[in-house]
């Protein structure tokens, strides 16, 4: 029994010796850390040639081949015949047709609108200086041919035969035109068309018979007003539209206030434009 209890205490005494005795090794500071390998940048992707855009893509013989190759290679340029005619057409542009420094010759012909018993057709010609794109000065001559309409008997009974008449033969003006709006217009989708409005206005002479005795033939002094539009198809041609009034005293007797009479004229002319073409000048 005691040399079990011996052996016991001897072994409760050596176990923490034993644990002593078993050493952790520690970290050596007596030496310099070793140096890591430095981590090199990462490598830049080589440039890539540049495109020769001047040669046209080639031709995809698959529909899903042209989707693939198209999601690969860059955007290009589109072509003219790539391009709907509303997008060659761009928000602003410079005006495409110019009248500054042309001469502008006018055949036209005219009917008055106003008269119900007596109308008037005629025909004259206009000569004009385009001192801006927007401004002209204007001489403009018309001779007047009555035409008697079957309203006249019926208005000579309801007036017992006192149905004034003023009898216009012609006149010659002195106009300024200005041409405050210009604008362009889709014709048939495939072309663009140029037009103006504009205002006229102006001074001259008439020659008309007085509404009676005695029939004063003139001249009489008269002014006019008026306005229309033109259209350009053509760099030497333009179509016009326009509407003028022109007015002028008709005082045959002296003691008698006089009476102003008032003939609107619708016109539709050609005009020429010398020279025939225009160079844009970039202001």
């Amino acid at each position: 029994m005691r040399t079990l209890l011996a052996f016991t205490w001897l072994a409760v005494v050596l176990s923490p010796a034993r644990s002593l005795a078993q050493e952790v090794p520690g970290i050596d500071l007596s030496q310099p850390p070793a140096e890591e390998p430095a981590q090199q940048p990462p490598s830049e992707p080589e440039e890539q040639p540049p495109m020769d855009l001047s040669q046209p893509p080639a031709s995809r013989e698959a529909p899903a081949a042209a989707e693939k190759e198209k999601e690969a290679r860059p955007l290009l340029p589109f072509g003219d015949e790539d391009v709907a005619l509303g997008d060659r057409v761009k928000a602003v542009q410079r005006k495409g047709f110019l009248k500054r420094g042309r001469l502008e010759l006018t055949p036209m012909f005219s009917a008055t609108v106003n008269d119900a018993f007596y109308q008037k057709f005629g025909g004259g010609l206009r000569l004009a200086y385009n001192v801006q794109d927007s401004f002209a000065i204007a001489v403009r001559g018309t001779y007047y041919e009555p035409l008697r309409t079957d309203n006249v008997r019926e208005g000579k009974i309801a007036f017992q035969s006192q149905l004034l008449t003023s009898q216009l033969d012609g006149q010659l003006m002195v106009d300024g035109i200005w041409s405050p709006i210009y604008g362009k217009a889709s014709f048939l989708g495939s072309s663009i068309l140029h037009f103006d409005l504009f205002l006229a206005g102006g001074f001259g002479v008439v020659w008309s018979a007085t509404s009676s005795e005695p029939r004063n033939e003139g001249p009489h002094l008269a002014t006019d007003l008026g306005g229309g539009v033109r259209f350009y198809p053509k760099e030497w041609l333009a179509f016009e539209l326009g509407l003028m009034a022109t007015l002028y005293p008709d005082q045959p007797i002296l003691s008698v206030p006089g009476t102003v009479q008032k003939v609107f004229v619708a016109n539709v002319g050609l005009s020429f434009f010398f020279p025939p073409r225009f160079e844009y000048v970039y202001p």
